[in-house]
């Protein structure tokens, strides 16, 4: 465990239980603060009650009227200094990128790549 990762926050955004379950229990054992959220509102209630997150790792599909992408491209014009990663099986890098993200990984990752792209962007912050 590094100091980048005992003071950083996650916000994982993940509609299916078992990836987002997955997901908070690598950072968790790696260190890190995670908090968690189903989707985009679910996400925006979080972000307003916690201004210790630093970075988000989001789904880009998940129900209700905002997707991954939009809630990168919300957070990074509410909250410019929170870093996130995008996480899709159906979207590409590109359109992460132009939506604010400062990184993606594809469905399906390994813990260890989603932990790579976490510390990376921690390093980064």
């Amino acid at each position: 465990m590094t100091n980048a990762q005992t003071s950083q926050t996650v916000l994982v955004v993940e509609d299916e239980v078992f990836i987002r379950m997955s997901t908070v229990a690598t950072l968790e054992d790696a260190g890190y603060s995670v908090l968690e959220a189903r989707n985009s509102a679910d996400a925006l209630q979080v972000l307003a009650g916690h201004d210790e997150i630093s970075l988000i790792v989001t789904d880009v599909q998940m129900p209700g009227g905002m997707d991954g992408l939009g809630l990168v491209a919300q957070v990074q014009r509410e909250h410019p200094v929170i870093r996130a990663l995008v996480v899709s099986a159906h979207a590409c890098a590109k359109e992460a990128f132009k939506a604010g993200a400062a990184a993606f990984l594809p469905k399906p990752f390994l813990a260890q790549s989603i932990l790579r792209a976490v510390n990376d962007m921690a390093k980064a912050a």
